[in-house]
C-alpha cells in the first residue's frame, strides 16, 4: 500500500490556481458573516464561487470545509443551523473530502456536548466525506481518540505533539506554537514515521513557510517509499571488526 498525502497551507494565498500548483488541499471555511464588533471570520465566498474552485483545479486536489463559529459552539439555534447548512452546500458544491469540527475550549468532555457533537456528526453525509473532530480545551488525546473511534469518526492532532491515532486515514494539523516557527528535516521525518503507511494522509501546515515544509515532506516521503522498494530500513554499513552501524548513525 502507497500512503496519498495531501498538503495544505493554512490559508489560500492568491489565486486558486496558482495555490493548486504548490499545494494540494485546501480548507475552506463557512460562516455567516461576522457580527458588529466580533473578531469573527468574513463569510465564505459565494456557492457559485466554490464550484468554479472545484472546477479550476486539477481532478486530485481535494477540499476540506472547516465548520463556522456557531457550528462549532454545538448549541442549538437558527444561526448555527443556517450556518450548518451552508458547510453541507460547501461540501457537495466542492466534492470536499472532509468536513472539519472544531469544538473551542468550553465544548468539554461533559454528556451534554457529547451528545450535541454526535448530533451534528448525524447531519453530515459521510457516504464519500471524512467527519474530522479537532477538539482543544481539557480532552485528553487518549480520550479524544476513543470518543472519535465510537463515532466512527476522525481526530485531527498535530503529529509533533500528540500521538497519531491509528486508522487508514489520517487528519494533521502542524501548527507553528511559542519558538516554533517552522520544522526541519529531522522533525519533518519523525512525523511521516509516526504516521506510517495508511491509505491516506491529510496534512495542514500552519508555519510561516508552508511551501517549504511541504517539499521537505514530499522529497521524505519519496525517499521512504524508494527505501521500501529497494527493501526497507536502514542500509547496514559493516566496517572492520564486529561492530554495525547504520546510515542515520554515523554523522
Amino acid at each position: 500500500m502507497s500512503t496519498r498525502w495531501h498538503f495544505a497551507a493554512k490559508d489560500l494565498r492568491g489565486a486558486i490556481a496558482a495555490y493548486a500548483k504548490r499545494f494540494d488541499l485546501l480548507e475552506v471555511r463557512v460562516t455567516l458573516g461576522a457580527q458588529p464588533g466580533s473578531d469573527e471570520e468574513a463569510p465564505m465566498p459565494a456557492l457559485a464561487t466554490l464550484r468554479r474552485w472545484r472546477k479550476s483545479v486539477p481532478p486530485p486536489f481535494d477540499f476540506a470545509v472547516v465548520a463556522g463559529p456557531r457550528v462549532a459552539r454545538v448549541k442549538l439555534s437558527s444561526a448555527a443551523e443556517e450556518e450548518l447548512n451552508a458547510a453541507c452546500a460547501a461540501v457537495d458544491g466542492l466534492h470536499a473530502r472532509c468536513f472539519v469540527l472544531r469544538t473551542p475550549p468550553e465544548v468539554t468532555p461533559a454528556a451534554l456536548w457529547r451528545d450535541r457533537i454526535a448530533k451534528i456528526i448525524d447531519r453530515v453525509a459521510r457516504d464519500a466525506t471524512h467527519f474530522v473532530w479537532e477538539p482543544s480545551g481539557v480532552w485528553e488525546t487518549a480520550e479524544a481518540a476513543a470518543q472519535a473511534r465510537a463515532w466512527g469518526i476522525l481526530l485531527a492532532v498535530d503529529p509533533a505533539r500528540e500521538p497519531v491515532p491509528p486508522g487508514p486515514v489520517a487528519y494533521l494539523r502542524m501548527r507553528a506554537l511559542g519558538e516554533t516557527h517552522s520544522f526541519g528535516p529531522l522533525a519533518l521525518e519523525r512525523i511521516v514515521r509516526a504516521v506510517g503507511e495508511r491509505r491516506e494522509v491529510f496534512v495542514i501546515v500552519e508555519t510561516d513557510s508552508p511551501l517549504e515544509e511541504v517539499k521537505h515532506l514530499r522529497r521524505i516521503v519519496r525517499n521512504t517509499r524508494r527505501q521500501k522498494k529497494l527493501g526497507g530500513g536502514a542500509r547496514l554499513v559493516r566496517p572492520r571488526g564486529n561492530i554495525v552501524v547504520r546510515d542515520d548513525e554515523q554523522e
